[in-house]
């Protein structure tokens, strides 16, 4: 399983291969079936000041989805460049992953690791929603903007994949991660403004 997000210019991933390979890796990273519900809890404390428009970024992964008739694949992001850091990281990343290199969005409450993810052979987001639900208990269907995905939680950490329209090798996978000091439950971190606003800004183009 792959996945990554962005900045203005990242390196294209070098081997469609290895998301294959690490697909059932993080759909299992867990070990076991979690039962923790990662059900949004009560409107996040941490609500965001009104953004600086002069302040937004826009970021853009991009990778090679597929194996025949592989496509380039775009995906963009918006996000408040005097709150948040975004970086391509190619080790020591926030969370585990097989990936050459991540991409990171860095803030004091939370930071969230984007990847590409894809499919095994016959597969589809479908399938994999299903073979995620049996996996994690408390898996739920979210809705970010035009963005409709499932939510999980793996470990210490939030989940959210996404299909990529008209795409079917490839899908986003994003972790979220709660920063030392934030004294707000984990399963308040997708309520938070600033969650709602960057997954709400995503988009993905083929090329």
């Amino acid at each position: 399983m792959k996945i990554k997000i962005l900045l203005v210019s990242v390196p294209v991933a070098a081997a469609a291969g290895l998301g294959f390979i690490l697909l059932r890796k993080k759909a299992s990273a867990s070990g076991t079936p979690t039962t923790a519900s990662p059900a949004p809890g009560k409107a996040a404390g941490k609500a965001a000041p009104p953004a600086d428009p002069a302040a937004m970024k826009e970021g853009v992964y991009s990778f090679i989805s597929g194996f025949r008739d592989a496509a380039t694949v775009e995906v963009r992001c918006r996000y408040d460049s005097s709150r948040f850091s975004f970086a391509v990281l190619e080790d020591s990343f926030p969370a585990e992953s097989g990936d050459s290199h991540v991409a990171v969005l860095s803030g004091e409450d939370f930071s969230m690791q984007a990847e590409y993810g894809s499919y095994y052979a016959g597969e589809d987001f479908a399938r994999l929603k299903t073979e995620l639900s049996e996996r994690h208990a408390g898996l739920k269907e979210v809705v970010y903007g035009d963005n409709a995905g499932v939510l999980y939680q793996n470990g210490d950490n939030l989940c959210l994949d996404f299909p990529i329209p008209n795409d079917v090798s490839s899908y986003l996978h994003v972790t979220l991660i709660k920063e030392k000091g934030n004294d707000d439950p984990l399963s308040a971190l997708p309520d938070y403004p600033d969650v709602k606003a960057v997954l709400s800004s995503l988009s993905f183009s083929q090329g």
